[in-house]
C-alpha cells in the first residue's frame, strides 16, 4: 500500500539486511549482535515459517519496521493450541518519525495477519508507544509492575552500578551442585517441559505452551542472560526456576518456574537468597499464580516497595495490552472457546512469554 509517499507492505527475506541496519536505532550499533538477535527472534522462531512484520520504504530506502513475535499458547485442561502475536521492535528512522508510520504499519499488519492469527498481546508498552497502541484499539489487561525482595544496602549497590554491563562470568556465581540444588547456565529442556506440562493451571484459562521445543529455542536468546536453578531428588528434577540476569549481574528476574510441589520452588528461591546471588530479586506481578504468592510473601517479596516507586518514577507504569488481530473486531473476537481474553483471571501467564524477557 501507499501512504504519503511511503511504500508499506509485509516483510520479505530480501529486506533482512536493511531491516537489521534500521534496527540499530532500537537495538544499538553492534551490527553483528543485531543480526544474531534478529535471526534468533524472527528466523529461528519455531512458530512461524518466516519472520512476521511490516516494512516501510521511502524512495527505495528502508525507513520503518514493525515486527511480530509469535508464541504458542493453549487452553489449560484442553489440547487446543494457537499462536498469539506479540507486537514489538517497532522502529522508524529518526528522519521519518511523527508521521504515524508505526500506526499505519500496525493497521496493515491487522489486515494481513488476521486470516491466520487471533490475538495481539503487548507486554512491552512504553510512554512513547502507549498513544499509538491506544489509537489502534488495544485494551489494558492488567498493570505491569515488579514484586521484589532486597535489602537497603543491596538496592544501593544496584543503583550505583545501574549503568554497568558485565558478562555473566563476572557475576561471581558458581555453577554446580550444592546439596539438592543445581545451578547451571544452560537449560534442561526435556526435564523442564516435563515439569511445566504437568503443572496445575486454572481451568479454564489461557496459558503459555511450554514444551521441549519452546525451551530449546526460547533460551537461545542472544541478547539476554539466564541462570537455571533445579531442585534434584533421586528420581530427577522436582522443580526449576529460571532467572533473567540484569546487565550489571546484580538483579535477578524470575521468568519461569514449575515444580511437582510448592516446596521445591520455596527451597530454590530460599537457596538463591541465602547464597546472595543477587542484590534484588524481582518478578512481574502478572506472573504470580495462587501457590507462588504466599511463598514470595514468606521470603520477603513486597508489592509496595522502594524498587517499584523508583521504577514508576523513572519509566512509568504501563499495562499489558490486548487486541484481536482483526482490524474491525467485534465483541466475540475477544473470546477464545468461550473464555474472555480481556480478563486477567482467565490467563495463566509466565514472564518468559514477553518478547523482551
Amino acid at each position: 500500500m501507499m501512504y504519503s509517499g511511503y511504500d508499506i507492505f509485509p516483510y520479505r527475506s530480501e529486506f533482512r539486511d536493511s531491516v537489521v541496519n534500521l534496527l540499530q536505532h532500537l537495538w544499538g550499533e553492534d551490527s553483528c549482535a543485531n543480526l544474531l538477535y534478529f535471526k534468533w527472534k524472527y528466523e529461528d522462531n519455531p512458530y512461524s515459517d518466516a519472520p512476521l512484520g511490516i516494512v516501510a520504504l521511502c524512495q527505495g530506502q528502508m525507513v520503518g519496521f514493525r515486527g511480530y513475535f509469535p508464541i504458542r499458547f493453549a487452553l489449560c485442561g484442553k489440547h487446543d493450541e494457537f499462536i498469539i502475536l506479540f507486537p514489538g521492535d517497532t522502529c522508524v528512522h529518526p528522519d521519518h518519525r511523527r508521521k504515524d508510520l508505526s500506526i499505519i504499519m500496525g493497521n496493515l499488519a491487522m489486515e494481513t495477519l488476521a486470516p491466520h492469527y487471533r490475538l495481539f498481546f503487548n507486554t512491552s508498552c512504553t510512554r512513547n508507544s502507549m498513544p499509538g497502541y491506544q489509537k489502534m484499539g488495544f485494551l489494558p489487561l492488567v498493570p505491569k509492575f515488579h514484586v521484589s525482595q532486597y535489602s537497603v544496602p543491596g538496592l544501593a549497590r544496584y543503583i550505583l552500578a545501574a549503568h554497568e554491563k558485565k558478562p555473566l562470568e563476572a557475576s561471581g556465581i558458581t555453577f554446580g551442585k550444592f546439596g539438592n540444588i543445581v545451578v547451571a547456565d544452560t537449560p534442561r529442556p526435556e526435564e523442564m517441559a516435563s515439569l511445566a506440562m504437568r503443572q496445575h493451571c486454572r481451568i479454564p484459562s489461557i496459558g503459555l505452551y511450554r514444551d521441549e521445543i519452546f525451551f530449546r529455542w526460547r533460551f537461545a536468546n542472544t541478547r539476554n542472560k539466564y541462570i537455571f536453578y533445579y531442585r534434584i531428588e533421586e528420581d530427577g528434577a522436582t522443580g526449576y526456576v529460571v532467572m533473567g540476569v540484569s546487565p550489571n549481574n546484580q538483579r535477578g528476574y524470575i521468568l519461569d518456574y514449575a515444580a511437582k510441589d510448592d516446596s521445591a520452588i520455596r527451597k530454590i528461591l530460599g537457596y538463591i537468597i541465602k547464597a546472595k546471588h543477587f542484590d534484588i530479586l524481582s518478578i512481574y506481578d502478572f506472573g504470580l499464580d495462587i501457590a507462588l504468592r504466599p511463598i514470595l510473601q514468606g521470603l520477603g517479596f513486597k508489592t509496595k516497595s522502594l524498587v517499584r516507586m523508583i521504577e514508576e518514577k523513572r519509566h512509568g507504569e504501563f499495562p499489558l495490552l490486548i487486541r484481536p488481530v482483526k482490524k474491525a473486531c467485534a465483541e466475540s473476537d475477544f473470546f477464545i472457546d468461550g473464555i474472555d481474553a480481556r480478563k486477567i483471571e482467565n490467563w495463566s501467564l509466565m514472564p518468559i512469554c514477553s518478547d523482551a524477557a
